[in-house]
């Protein structure tokens, strides 16, 4: 997508959030809101420095890396830039109380006088204390042009959930190609979970699934929440598509 394009893109979700100010939400289902408490977030900004990020009854701490690196590579026409995410973390708080956790993220655009790939991935391993742990994989469809979205499932190998990354505010029409934040759905399309990765950051859960579900998401939101800088690059910027 040419750079004036992309700019001209990312105009409308900048401009609505700036209006909107803190009143701004994503979408979330409205089936998930009648019965989920909004959870609100604290801590996010500075979670790569080892501060809490606290929502609810939980509290994740990143323990280990968590700085984004970017990598570029240009030969004639051809670029290939490359962004890696990587970090540890804890989660206390519900059943299990203790978690042990870590994600890595990364990204791949490649560029020779238009884009040849763009994909990417994150996945996490969530592992609670004296109980099996559960994997979240999500991957981009890799578009050629137009905005790239992450989504993916979690599972802890008996139950699966589906996520999807949220590109709508609520109450606007229009999609933009900057993430606003995440949906979960169980196996029959229901919304148990949302998360708000955007300031102020939301969590959404629903507060009828067993309580050793909700601490999953729980750890998996946590996970989300901490790679959203990284994750929110996806589209942000792509390879040269000409020759200068």
């Amino acid at each position: 997508m040419p750079k004036a394009a992309r700019w001209f893109a990312s105009l409308p979700v900048a401009f609505t959030l700036l209006s909107a100010g803190c009143h701004a939400r994503m979408m979330v289902d409205p089936a998930l809101t009648a019965k989920a408490p909004e959870q609100p977030v604290s801590g996010v900004a500075f979670a790569t420095f080892r501060k809490p990020v606290t929502f609810g009854v939980y509290t994740a701490k990143v323990t280990k890396g968590g700085f984004q690196t970017t990598s570029r590579t240009s030969l004639g026409p051809y670029e290939r830039e490359t962004k890696k995410q990587a970090f540890e973390y804890s989660l206390a708080g519900g059943a299990p109380a203790s978690w042990a956790n870590s994600c890595a993220y990364g990204s791949s655009k490649q560029g020779a006088l238009f884009a040849i790939s763009n994909d990417a991935g994150l996945v996490c391993t969530m592992v609670p204390e004296g109980a099996g742990g559960w994997q979240l994989e999500l991957k981009s469809a890799g578009k050629l042009y137009g905005p790239n979205s992450l989504s993916g499932s979690m599972t802890d190998g008996t139950t699966t959930l589906s996520i999807k990354m949220v590109h709508q505010l609520q109450g606007r029409s229009f999609a933009s190609a900057e993430p606003v934040g995440y949906e979960i759905r169980d196996a029959g399309g229901a919304a148990v979970a949302a998360v708000q990765i955007f300031a102020p950051h939301h969590v959404w859960i629903d507060p009828g699934l067993p309580v050793e579900l909700q601490t999953a998401i729980a750890a998996a939101a946590a996970g989300l929440l901490v790679s959203a800088q990284s994750t929110s690059d996806l589209n942000d910027r792509q390879p040269k598509t000409s020759l200068r």
